[in-house]
């Protein structure tokens, strides 16, 4: 995770001028309900040390930066770290790695950070915004995707509000999620009516898990016939059985996100 590292640097004037912004990246509701969620389950300790870090700004839009970022030229690299690729005969034991890192090492790497006590108030803001963000993407099923398709990326699908159509990643990214027609607040809310059923699930902070879990839930995403023109045809049911596993992901990723902040910002609290 050497580049990872080089990388980390301060970007302070950058920052608030991305912070201005209003262009959203692709999937942003997404990070958004896994942070609010997250929000409900980590303790009022962890809460105020975040606070401090961010200077009371908003979690939920600061985890929005790493997909900002990834198209100015100084962070390009950081575009590698949001996925894994790895296809479905190979084993997370021996498979082979992105030279500039993936979000199994950018993860590790992140966490470690957090909790080193010698980093700048701006580091350990970049290093929980990307946490956050990288904690989402390893529970959406296709950033740990297959390389052919590019985990998702490169499969079309006819969509709606979409004339020139869509791709498969969109559909998971967004799409499915976007046809409840609620707010990420809304949204978090509903999830957490169900939290029960995923107490345990919750507490599991092994980001191979986390990696295995996705990948182990593509043949559910590939189910479904195509045209010759390599387009996927969506149906109803398919929308319905995907929604529940998205939903059950986000939830999965927010009670994570809070266990992991925990134990970095309030550990003697989860003893």
């Amino acid at each position: 995770m050497k580049k990872i590292g080089r990388l980390f640097f301060p970007l302070i004037s950058l920052w608030l001028l991305l912070g201005s912004s209003t262009c959203y990246a692709f999937g942003a509701d997404g990070h958004r309900i896994v942070v609010l969620i997250a929000q409900e389950h980590m303790s009022a300790k962890t809460k105020k040390a975040i606070d401090r870090i961010i200077d009371n700004d908003e979690l939920s839009e600061l985890s929005l930066w790493p997909d900002r970022i990834r198209y100015i030229p100084k962070w390009q690299q950081s575009k590698y770290w949001h996925y894994v690729s790895i296809d479905d005969g190979e084993q997370f034991t021996d498979f082979k790695r992105h030279s500039d890192g993936d979000v199994l090492s950018a993860l590790e790497y992140f966490y470690a950070q957090l909790h080193n006590p010698e980093l700048s108030k701006q580091q350990r803001r970049e290093a929980l915004s990307f946490f956050s963000h990288f904690v989402a993407d390893i529970h959406q099923p296709l950033h740990v995707g297959r390389r052919a398709d590019r985990g998702g990326n490169t499969i079309r699908v006819k969509w709606p509000d979409h004339p020139r159509g869509a791709n498969l990643h969109q559909l998971w990214d967004s799409l499915i999620l976007n046809t409840e027609n609620k707010t990420p607040r809304q949204y978090s809310r509903h999830l957490n009516q169900t939290r029960t059923r995923q107490q345990e699930a919750g507490r599991q902070t092994d980001f191979l898990v986390w990696a295995r879990e996705s990948k182990a839930l593509r043949h559910h995403i590939y189910d479904f016939p195509q045209t010759r023109y390599n387009r996927a045809i969506v149906s109803a049911s398919y929308i319905e059985r995907s929604k529940a596993i998205i939903e059950k992901r986000l939830l999965l990723a927010g009670l994570r996100l809070a266990e992991c902040l925990d134990q970095i910002f309030d550990p003697e609290g989860r003893m």
